[in-house]
């Protein structure tokens, strides 16, 4: 690998570690729920959820989304340019968002997307970055966290298909910790999870690259009544 590659593998190493100050690990996405109601009870079911969400979930929505956002921060020549490239990244986004049908998602999705485009601006004053994040404040946009991250991968120099893996991952690493946190697993547990995951992450890259923005279809309806669900439980310990 030469020094640019080196340099794009460790930010994106940065862009994806849960400490990063995204607010990530606030997020259950309908794990808390379940565990609640007990339709996740072992080890075997949380590999069974996140195999489902992320095949039938983030890969036919979030994931498509995040590559047409790092496809369309790619460098133009002028301002004019800028703007386009800019109005088809809020078009993106809000794509996405029509796609995520309980309130928590969108809501949890958003903050994240928000907190995250503003780190990274202030790492790498990206062009399309600023612009989206203009977008977000002037509340055109809600600024979704699949589509911050696929422009914060072309703004470190990742590879599109390098960005959704680091994305997956995380996600499958966040569903690890708060299972953890729910007391689901141990924290070996948590790691098999990651590991054993690996080869659903690049079918979903793999689904996601054959799809299309404007036309996102997440299929997980366990998972989006959970998600609905949470917003009126009495007590819960992540955002969604």
């Amino acid at each position: 690998m030469d020094a640019a590659s080196d340099l794009a593998l460790l930010r994106l190493l940065q862009l994806a570690d849960s400490g990063f100050p995204s607010g990530a690990y606030t997020l259950s996405n309908g794990l808390e729920t379940l565990v609640a109601d007990g339709a996740i009870s072992s080890a075997d079911d949380l590999a069974a959820f996140v195999r489902v969400h992320l095949l039938e979930k983030f890969a036919r929505s979030d994931l498509i989304a995040l590559l047409a956002a790092h496809d369309a921060g790619h460098e133009r020549a002028d301002a004019a340019d800028d703007a386009d490239r800019v109005e088809r990244i809020v078009a993106i986004d809000r794509r996405l968002t029509a796609a995520k049908i309980a309130a928590d998602d969108r809501i949890g999705s958003a903050r994240v997307g928000r907190r995250l485009t503003t780190e990274v601006v202030r790492l790498a004053p990206f062009a399309p970055l600023l612009g989206f994040l203009q977008a977000i404040e002037d509340r055109r946009t809600a600024g979704n966290a699949a589509v911050s991250f696929g422009l914060a991968g072309r703004a470190f120099g990742v590879e599109r298909r390098q960005a959704a893996l680091a994305a997956s991952s995380a996600l499958v690493i966040g569903f690890g910790a708060a299972a953890v946190r729910l007391g689901l697993i141990g924290h070996g547990a948590a790691q098999r999870l990651v590991a054993e995951a690996a080869p659903v992450i690049a079918s979903a890259v793999d689904a996601a690259g054959r799809g299309h923005w404007s036309d996102l279809r997440p299929s997980a309806p366990q998972i989006e009544v959970a998600l609905a669900a949470h917003e009126t439980a009495a007590a819960r310990q992540f955002a969604s």
